[in-house]
């Protein structure tokens, strides 16, 4: 038997040693690619997506009251404890959304409760001056404007009063019937001589919001 030379045997081992490892390396290939496609696929989650912003839905008139009288209604202006942000929405409150369904006709047992000096709960939601306090009047006159759209009409107040809108907003009304003996039947008078124009149509007052101040 003829020797094999130490050459010969050096190439068949490289050979071999080859084609394994190119075996072994596209056996690992495979499996890899195997198992990238049977992985679950995978996406980017949001901070929106996990937390939605919550839709606005208006809030539903409540009718609870809808059958009663607007005097009836009057007579439970204590009772009111929440009005609307805007005009055109309902609060959900049965006095509120009640006077608002009522409009024009709600508006002279409004004006009577003007002078009605009850204290009573502040339905705006907004901050109250403490030392002041709130009182059923207040409502009242926040009703009339609400249903007019009219807010902090022009004349509602004397004129040396009105002044005061400028730095103290809507408190110079707060400020005025605190202060001022006959304050509230003052504006009780204007609201009474406003029902007058209402011939069909109500006159509509500017509101000192718009009004340029010095």
């Amino acid at each position: 038997m003829k020797h094999v030379s130490l050459a010969a045997k050096i190439a068949v081992f490289v050979i071999t040693f080859g084609v394994g490892t190119t075996l072994v390396i596209s056996i690992h290939a495979l499996m890899d690619l195997s198992a990238v496609k049977d992985r679950p696929e995978t996406t980017t989650t949001t901070f929106s997506e996990v937390n939605p912003e919550p839709l606005e839905f208006p809030t539903p008139e409540n009718t609870s009251l809808a059958d009663k009288s607007p005097q009836y209604l009057c007579d439970h202006l204590a009772d009111l404890k929440r009005m609307a942000w805007t005009p055109t929405d309902h609060s959900g409150d049965a006095v509120y959304d009640g006077l608002k369904r009522n409009g024009y006709d709600a508006m002279p047992c409004l004006v009577d409760k003007i002078t009605d000096m009850r204290p009573a709960s502040n339905p705006t939601g907004a901050p109250f001056w403490a030392g002041l306090t709130y009182r059923v009047g207040d409502t009242a006159v926040l009703m009339l404007m609400d249903i007019n759209e009219m807010y902090w009409p022009k004349g509602m107040l004397p004129k040396s009063r009105e002044r005061h809108f400028k730095d103290e907003g809507m408190f110079y009304y707060y400020f005025y019937v605190d202060e001022v003996p006959g304050g509230r039947k003052h504006i009780q008078q204007w609201w009474r001589n406003w029902l007058k124009s209402c011939q069909p149509d109500c006159r509509i007052v500017p509101s000192l919001e718009d009004e340029p101040f010095d």
